[in-house]
């Protein structure tokens, strides 16, 4: 048994595929580009939606699906491309608009603040999705979800209880997704809280309301997890200092893959410009790291020395600082793999022996592919 996770070079953006060895598949967040070319036609950015769609598995009437889509919070960089490569409607309809290959999601997450209004293009379209779904509970007290309805809201609103039927908290751990298990993997959801939703809509701070999750990965035959992932779309400091203040169980806190939050922006360690002053929550969560191998991953645009944020060079200085196995283990999706000059995904496969990186993995964004030296961690 081996499950992967694929961390997509998509500049400064997210987009994370998940799949496991059972074949379900998640994806957290999206950013799928119209346009791969230069502007003399040439293609320089990694071809997002062939490569899942090459990962996707399809059901009996032919059509690709996700079983479970996170948007962490209504961001464009977290959600463009999500209208025309997801499928969005009755999935009665899907037939009408077949040939564009759109992927039905069975199950889709999404924050308080992503069902607001004043959103971008990309997020209205998601909120759309969500509310098509959400609609479809309160018509009928006893709908439970149906294929390509399924609805999760992550998070509080004071001014809307929302049902428990579609409903999510921080503390939920989760094991199944449109009324299946997982099997072989836990979501653990951190946050938002209810103060971060609010100070989100107060302010219109999109980043306050990120969903952070853990994802425990286990293999057939053992009871241990065997790579645990930490994610948090766009969260900043002080949503870390929150989960750190109501967390009552520190496993759910380590990670050996820990995605730099905000592209790897300095807002994870301090909101001043002050580039010595570390903020409490970041040395705590950064010291989760398990045993003596873990990674860091960047999804951003090149890290340099230049004054840019996000990705901030100090940022990065600061992870490989914390990483036990330094420099090596920080990897960053612009640079890390190229095939010319395209960047290629950050692939990570998890099995009995834990989580190894996969610096030759195949995939369907370019045409030919590069084999740099094996490298390896648990």
């Amino acid at each position: 048994m081996e499950h992967i996770i694929k961390y997509y070079p998509v500049g400064n953006a997210d987009c994370t595929l998940i799949k496991l060895g059972n074949g379900m598949t998640i994806l957290v967040d999206c950013q799928i580009l119209s346009d791969l070319t230069d502007g003399n036609g040439k293609q320089v950015m990694f071809d997002v939606k062939a490569d899942v769609l090459k990962e996707l598995k399809k059901d009996g009437l032919g059509r690709p699906y996700v079983d479970l889509f996170i948007s962490t919070h209504p961001h464009d960089d977290h959600c463009k491309g999500f209208a025309g490569n997801f499928y969005c409607g009755d999935v009665a309809d899907y037939d009408k608009n077949k040939n564009k290959n759109e992927i039905i999601v069975k199950e889709l997450w999404i924050t308080p603040r992503g069902l607001n209004n004043n959103l971008s293009a990309p997020a209205e379209d998601i909120r759309k999705e969500a509310k098509r779904r959400r609609e479809l509970y309160d018509d009928d007290v006893d709908f439970q979800g149906s294929e390509g309805n399924y609805l999760r809201i992550v998070g509080y609103d004071k001014d809307k209880e929302f049902d428990n039927r579609y409903c999510y908290v921080p503390g939920k751990l989760v094991t199944t997704v449109h009324e299946e298990s997982l099997s072989w993997l836990d979501i653990f959801i951190h946050a938002p809280f209810k103060e971060d939703v609010e100070t989100s809509k107060k302010y219109d701070d999109k980043n306050a309301t990120s969903v952070v999750v853990q994802f425990g990965f286990k293999i057939s035959g053992y009871t241990e997890y065997k790579s645990r992932v930490l994610m948090g779309g766009d969260a900043e400091h002080e949503i870390w200092q929150h989960i750190l203040d109501n967390n009552t169980d520190e496993e759910k806190l380590k990670w050996n893959i820990f995605l730099a939050p905000h592209h790897c922006s300095w807002s994870f360690f301090n909101e001043s410009d002050n580039k010595e002053e570390i903020k409490p929550s970041a040395e705590a969560i950064l010291n989760k790291q398990i045993g003596n191998s873990a990674h860091i991953v960047a999804s951003s645009d090149e890290i340099k020395d230049d004054g840019e944020n996000p990705p901030c060079y100090e940022a990065k200085q600061q992870y490989i600082k914390k990483l036990k196995a330094g420099s090596s283990h920080f990897l960053n999706t612009a640079s890390h793999s190229k095939v010319g000059s395209i960047p290629q995904p950050i692939v990570f496969k998890i099995n009995e022996n834990g989580k190894t990186l996969v610096e030759n993995a195949t995939v369907a964004g370019t045409q030919s592919i590069s084999n740099p030296a094996p490298r390896a961690g648990k």
